[in-house]
C-alpha cells in the first residue's frame, strides 16, 4: 500500500463543468487491470498520450478550442497549469499559496484556496476574474468561457460574468445544491433533494420530464447525469444520439465539447461522440481509472495507480504532462 496525495486536473475546453474537491486518500499502488475498450468515432488521427508517474485522485474539465490548457493541483497542493497561456491563464500567481480546487475556463482559471476563498486569473473579459465581494467562502466552483459559478459553504449557488441568456442569474426556487456545472449559455445544478435544474438558454437548459433524481451532472453543449440507479442519461447535441448501449451502470461522467466519457463500475473508461483528434479513443493500455474528464478535443484521467494520462489533441501542449509535475 502507498499513501497517495490527491491532485486535481482540469483539462480546458471553453465552457465549464463541475469541479471536484481534492482530499487525501490511501489507495493500492498496484493499479492496472482490464484494458479499456473505447467506443465512438472512427477517425484515424493519432492519439497523443502522455503518461506520468504522478499521484492523483480528482479530474475535471472545461473547454476551449483556440487556447486549450490543463491545470492541476500537485501533491504539495500547489497549482500547476500547462498548454496555452495566451491570456495568462496558465501562469500561476506568485501569491496564490495552496489550493483545494481548480477549474480552467476559456481564457482564465479559478481556484478555491486553502481558506475556501476564490481567486481567478487570466482574461478579465465579462468580469470573469473579478470575484464578487459578497461571495464569501465556497466548497466548489465551475469556470466557463463566459461565466463562473460556485457553491457557497452554506449550499447556495452564486454566479458571475456574462448573463446574456440568464445563465448567471440564480433561479429563485433553486435552494441549496450539491453540484453545479457551467455550460455555454446555461448552468445546471443538482439540488439537495436530488432533482436537476438548469437555467439560461432554452436551447440547452430544458431538463427531461422523465429524468427523476440524480447524483451528479456535467454539461457543455450537451448535458449528462448519473441517476440514482447508477445509469446515465444525456440530452442535447450529438452526445445523446451516440450514447453507447453497452455503457451500463457508472460511477462518474464528464461531458466535453462533442464527446463524453464515463467510468464504469469496474473502473474501465468508456468514451463516445466525436473522435477527430482521438479524444474518444481510450488508450488500450490505460487500465482502470478513478477519475476522468473530457475537454474540447482531449481527455485526461487519473489511473488507479495514481498516474495521470491524457489523450487526444496536443496542439497547445494540453495533453503533455510536464516533467516536473508531481
Amino acid at each position: 500500500m502507498k499513501t497517495l496525495l490527491a491532485i486535481i486536473i482540469t483539462a480546458t475546453l471553453s465552457f465549464g463543468c463541475a469541479m471536484l474537491e481534492g482530499e487525501q486518500t490511501t489507495t493500492d499502488s498496484g493499479g492496472g487491470g482490464t484494458t479499456a475498450s473505447p467506443t465512438g468515432g472512427g477517425d484515424s488521427t493519432p492519439t497523443v498520450s502522455a503518461d506520468s508517474a504522478v499521484t492523483g485522485q480528482r479530474i475535471s474539465a472545461s473547454w476551449n478550442r483556440m487556447a486549450s490548457n490543463t491545470c492541476a493541483i500537485r501533491s504539495d497542493k500547489a497549482a500547476q497549469c500547462w498548454g496555452s497561456d495566451s491570456s495568462g491563464q496558465s501562469t500561476i500567481p506568485s501569491d496564490l499559496g495552496t489550493v483545494s480546487s481548480i477549474s480552467a475556463g476559456g481564457y482564465h482559471t479559478c481556484v478555491v484556496k486553502a481558506d475556501d476563498s476564490v481567486q481567478c486569473w487570466g482574461s478579465s473579459g465579462n468580469g470573469l476574474t473579478t470575484v464578487p465581494s459578497d461571495l464569501g467562502t465556497v466548497s466548489s466552483l465551475s469556470a466557463g468561457a463566459n461565466h463562473n459559478c460556485a457553491i457557497k459553504t452554506d449550499g447556495t449557488a452564486q454566479c458571475w460574468g456574462d448573463d446574456y441568456a440568464g445563465q448567471s442569474t440564480i433561479p429563485a426556487d433553486l435552494g441549496t445544491i450539491s453540484a453545479i456545472s457551467v455550460g455555454e449559455y446555461h448552468t445546471c445544478a443538482v439540488k439537495t433533494d436530488g432533482t436537476a435544474q438548469c437555467w439560461g438558454s432554452d436551447s440547452y437548459s430544458n431538463v427531461p420530464n422523465n429524468l427523476g433524481n440524480v447524483t451528479s451532472i456535467s454539461t457543455s453543449l450537451s448535458t449528462c447525469v448519473i441517476k440514482t440507479d447508477g445509469t446515465a442519461q444525456c440530452w442535447g447535441s450529438d452526445i445523446q444520439s451516440d450514447f453507447p448501449a453497452d455503457l451500463g451502470t457508472i460511477k462518474s461522467i464528464s461531458v466535453g465539447y462533442h464527446h463524453a466519457c464515463a467510468i464504469k463500475l469496474n473502473g474501465i473508461a468508456q468514451c463516445w461522440g466525436r473522435d477527430g483528434s482521438g479524444q474518444s479513443s481510450v488508450p488500450a493500455d490505460l487500465g482502470t481509472v478513478s477519475e476522468i474528464d473530457a475537454g474540447y478535443e482531449h481527455t485526461c484521467a487519473i489511473k488507479t495507480n495514481g498516474a495521470a494520462e491524457c489523450w487526444g489533441a496536443d496542439y497547445s501542449g494540453q495533453s503533455t504532462i510536464p516533467a516536473d509535475f508531481h
